[in-house]
């Protein structure tokens, strides 16, 4: 079920905006050069995150043989869909099979984690590793005869830290010890020096070591105080070179006004999963205390986004399948039938709706939405009728299928009408493309990491940079024939100078609108790039 949810519709739309094109950039270029310890974009490196994703994606693309978004988007995939085995079989081993399958199921269906798992994004693979540590955690108080747990526990941090840098290793630390709080017999089985430690450490050093070797104390600092500390505390010194986290900055309550839309259709149920039962030690309070530590961590940090929140809540939702479990066994309480009931309405409510969404933003055809929403609304209402027959699990186990359906019909259908919503952002750069053709010379403007990043995979090469406004000018004026891709607010504002002397601007669909005028590139031509293009068939004429 987990293959089929986030490989179906894996290559049915282009790369979009916001993180997709700058991750392509960087595998592209990757790929290109051959080195495998600093990424770079546009030439320039960018250590924001550490090479794992990048080279999964490398590994993907050359087995494709291609840059194509699916290629790019394997990984995800593949990370995605591991993560929701591993939630089944912990579900499995800790409780019983019905439990992992309702947590695995319910992981792989809330729109968060569906969403990025068909996402180009480096924070799925942080993901699957997080998921993967903190799991081992569980089966090491779990079962605390077996020492492997912990052993592969501490090996677990190698490939976490690959993924995210020291933020990784820091949150599974940080939840660990929260939990070691309720279990603190265990804490000396887990700081007892052994090989895992040894493994994990390795792993580290081996990007590390080359790293300093390349680069030296600025990029470590890059990694390890910038990327780290920066997150955390609102100082210029510590902002990063690479990355937006300036632009993440997000009031205190981000998280609890942002995360209930993301849990959808199972909020309900999530809710009541981590609500207080009384203490009975780890094995009942375990992931709810990590969860909650984990968000107390990432709540205090200046930099908030939703997709950061992702990391917790695949284990969240096996504690939802524990609880469930639970539920259907003893028989539901009054917490448990109106959390059902909840999330009986939600998700045909939704599935049912979601295609309008599309007709409205892209104008897909009324028949399209009404043949997509069908299902849903049949579903929900057998659903309906064996709730209300006190057959409740029947009636949880055919809104998921509802749920699954709806998933799988929009991802096929729905998303290439989608696609038509962002093609606009390309239009652009594959026209500097056919200007190259003819022999105009293409540079870039400060542009964003978004926007380098299709400038990377569509012209296969970091393009030339003018920095100010006096360099903007000065491109421009040139005699041979020149196109700028200038980026966008700097373009509005009039900061880059970019109305030099006969400059021609070149109108695309995006420009004229306001949705998307800020996130594509202007496209600027001096008097000779202007005459080409007029005297070019096929080209727009400005």
């Amino acid at each position: 079920m987990a293959a089929a949810l986030f490989l179906v519709g894996l290559n049915n739309h282009g790369l979009w905006d916001y993180h997709e094109p700058y991750v392509g950039g960087i595998i592209r270029e990757m790929a290109a050069s051959g080195d495998w310890i600093v990424p770079t974009l546009n030439g320039q490196p960018y250590l924001e995150k550490p090479p794992l994703h990048y080279l999964m994606g490398v590994a993907a693309t050359r087995l494709a043989g291609s840059f194509e978004p699916w290629a790019l988007r394997l990984p995800s995939a593949l990370m995605a869909i591991g993560t929701v085995g591993w939630i089944t079989w912990l579900g499995c081993r800790l409780r019983s099979c019905r439990a992992g399958l309702w947590g695995g199921l319910l992981a792989a269906t809330h729109v968060l984690f569906f969403r990025m798992g068909h996402q180009a994004v480096v924070d799925v693979v942080l993901t699957a590793a997080l998921t993967a540590t903190l799991g081992l955690a569980l089966l090491a108080l779990a079962e605390p005869e077996r020492g492997l747990w912990v052993e592969l526990f501490w090996a677990s941090q190698g490939p976490l830290f690959l993924a995210k840098g020291v933020i990784g290793p820091a949150m599974a630390l940080w939840a660990l010890a929260a939990l070691l709080v309720l279990d603190r017999s265990a804490a000396r089985r887990f700081l007892r020096p052994g090989w895992g430690m040894g493994v994990g450490l390795a792993l580290a050093l081996a990007w590390v070591v080359p790293l300093a070797l390349r680069g030296g104390r600025a990029y470590l600092e890059e990694v390890f105080l910038r990327n780290t500390l920066g997150r955390f505390l609102e100082r210029a010194d510590l902002v990063p070179r690479t990355g937006r986290l300036d632009e993440h900055r997000e009031p205190i309550l981000f998280y609890l006004g942002r995360a209930p839309g993301n849990l959808l259709p199972w909020l309900g149920l999530w809710c009541a999963a981590l609500a207080p039962r009384g203490w009975r030690g780890a094995r009942d309070w375990g992931i709810p205390v990590m969860v909650a530590a984990t968000l107390v961590m990432l709540t205090a940090s200046s930099e908030k986004r939703m997709v950061y929140l992702l990391p917790i809540l695949p284990l969240s939702f096996l504690n939802t399948g524990l609880w469930l479990d639970r539920v259907l066994e003893r028989g539901p309480d009054a917490t448990a039938k109106a959390a059902a009931w909840v999330t009986l309405v939600l998700a045909p409510v939704l599935g049912a709706g979601l295609p309008w969404v599309v007709v409205a933003r892209v104008g897909m055809g009324w028949k399209e939405a009404l043949a997509l929403g069908a299902p849903a609304l049949l579903l929900g209402g057998l659903a309906w009728t064996l709730a209300a027959r006190g057959r409740l699990e029947a009636a949880l186990r055919w809104t998921l299928a509802q749920w699954v359906a709806t998933l799988l019909l929009f991802m096929a259908v729905a998303v290439p009408h989608l696609d038509r919503e962002w093609k606009p952002i390309l239009e652009p750069y594959l026209e500097a493309r056919k200007l190259e053709a003819l022999g105009v010379q293409v540079f870039q403007g400060r542009l964003e990491e978004t926007q380098v990043g299709y400038a990377s995979l569509t012209f296969g090469r970091p393009l030339p940079q003018v920095a100010d406004a006096g360099a903007v000018r000065d491109a421009l004026a040139r005699v041979e024939p020149v196109a700028l891709l200038l980026e966008p607010k700097h373009f509005w504002r009039g900061e880059m100078g970019s109305r030099a002397p006969g400059a021609t601007e070149v109108p695309t669909e995006a420009s004229r609108s306001r949705r998307l005028r800020d996130r594509t590139p202007v496209l600027l031509l001096n008097r000779r790039a202007a005459d080409l293009l007029g005297r070019s068939p096929g080209l727009r004429r400005s």
